[in-house]
Order: structure tokens, then sequence, then C-alpha cells
């Protein structure tokens, strides 16, 4: 996984842990460090473009209105996941 002169070790542990996760899901080790490290990357660039937008207007979300709203999301979820399987 050195296609820009990059090369990522891993401890035997975390190692380990990588090869099992690449294996249950088909994939190779590589890409999905690849995929994952993408995934945190991508997580990073949207809380500081969040940030950069809260100190450019100074308006936020109140956290008992986000928690309230990631509750319905996850409700909502749930639903549609258990309900193939309810009777």
């Amino acid at each position: 996984m050195a296609d820009d002169g990059r090369i990522v070790e891993l401890d035997e542990e975390l190692g380990r842990r990588l090869n099992a996760v690449a294996t249950a899901t088909g994939q190779s080790a590589g890409d999905l460090a690849a995929k994952l490290i993408s995934h945190g990357l991508d997580d990073w660039a949207e809380d500081f473009a969040r940030f950069a937008e809260y100190e450019r207007t100074g308006e936020y979300i109140d956290a008992e209105v986000a928690m309230a709203e990631f509750r319905q999301a996850v409700a909502a979820k749930q639903v549609r996941w258990v309900a193939p399987f309810s009777g």
C-alpha cells in the first residue's frame, strides 16, 4: 500500500485485528486499511468544516436537540431492521 510513497506500520495486535476483519469481509488488508483511514479523514474534514462554519456564523445546534434527533434516527433504523424478523 505504497502507491504514493506511504507505508503504514501496525503493531502485531492491530495487524491481527485488521487481518481478521479483512478476511471476514473478503477484502485485502491494504484495501480495508485504506477505507478505514479514508473514513476517519472524512470525519475529521467534516468536523473542521462544521467548526469553521460555527466560527463564521456563531450558530450552533443545541446538544439536547441534536441528541433527540439522533435518538429518533436510531429508533427509525431499529424499526426497519427489526420489522423483517418480527412475526
